[in-house]
């Protein structure tokens, strides 16, 4: 899979571009990205923590390793 690819798949699932070239989702309270790298990309959820907030990944997997299944799902990803 191609970079591109990836954000045609997030942008159809409802994820917008933020100002840093990552994807965003906000599902409740949770806001949750996908941080998009140079050869990867990282599933993370942010963390409020006091006065700051913290960016958690829980899995993450380069481009080439990455797949849609025929239902519409991302396949790939490694903790």
């Amino acid at each position: 899979m191609t970079r591109q690819e990836l954000e045609n798949w997030l942008i159809s699932k409802g994820y917008t571009r933020d100002k840093f070239g990552h994807y965003q989702k906000t599902i409740g309270e949770t806001i949750i990205r996908y941080k998009m790298q140079a050869n990867s990309v990282r599933y993370e959820k942010q963390a409020r923590i006091v006065n700051h907030n913290e960016w958690l990944r829980f899995v993450s997997g380069y481009y080439k390793s990455l797949s849609i299944t025929l239902e519409g799902k991302l396949t790939g990803m490694k903790r």
